[in-house]
């Protein structure tokens, strides 16, 4: 009987160097985005506090961070930014009884980069401007009664039902005659 030896094939353990230096950059990079990932758990980050002159700092702890955080959302919430005057539809109704002020105030308004539907009249008239935002929008209608010179208190939210058709409009300005300019 024959015998068949195998030929040799090489070390089997210990495999190349260069294998081992990218296996361990491999569990390098992981671990980073493992240790990234429990890190952005929301506990905050650690708050320093100094007085104005002092060389030492005191440091709150995270846990205390996110309860402060956690008080002042509680009692603060944030508004979200406003939109940007192209993803806003304004609609502008006459209150005034002056004739033409909502297409004056209309084309002004289109001027500052709003979208406007067809202006209209109010059925009822109104002492002082007041701008109506559907809910989600009142970022938004602070922003335009400032740009259109609205007076203080002229930002309230939409009534339900609203006083006209909107026409799809994000904010409806009741225009009164302190700016309709008549």
């Amino acid at each position: 009987m024959q015998t068949t030896e195998r030929p040799p094939t090489g070390p089997t353990r210990g495999g190349s160097p260069v294998r081992g230096v990218v296996l361990v950059a491999v569990a390098v990079v992981l671990g980073f985005f493992v240790l990234r990932a429990i890190d952005d758990t929301g506990a905050g980050p650690v708050e320093t506090t100094e007085s104005p002159g002092a060389t030492s700092d005191t440091t709150v702890a995270p846990d205390d961070a996110a309860a402060e955080e956690t008080d002042t959302e509680t009692t603060e919430a944030e508004a979200p930014p406003a939109r940007p005057p192209a993803e806003v539809i304004v609609l502008v109704a006459n209150a005034s009884g002056v004739q033409g002020a909502a297409a004056g105030q209309t084309e002004a308004i289109e001027g500052g980069g709003y979208q406007v539907a067809p202006a209209t009249n109010a059925p009822d008239l109104v002492e002082t401007t007041q701008v109506l935002a559907v809910e989600g929008y009142e970022a938004e209608a602070g922003v335009l009664a400032a740009d259109i010179g609205a007076p203080e208190g002229a930002v309230q939210p939409m009534p339900d039902p609203p006083p006209l058709d909107l026409a799809g409009a994000h904010l409806l300005v009741l225009l009164g005659p302190d700016l309709a300019g008549g």
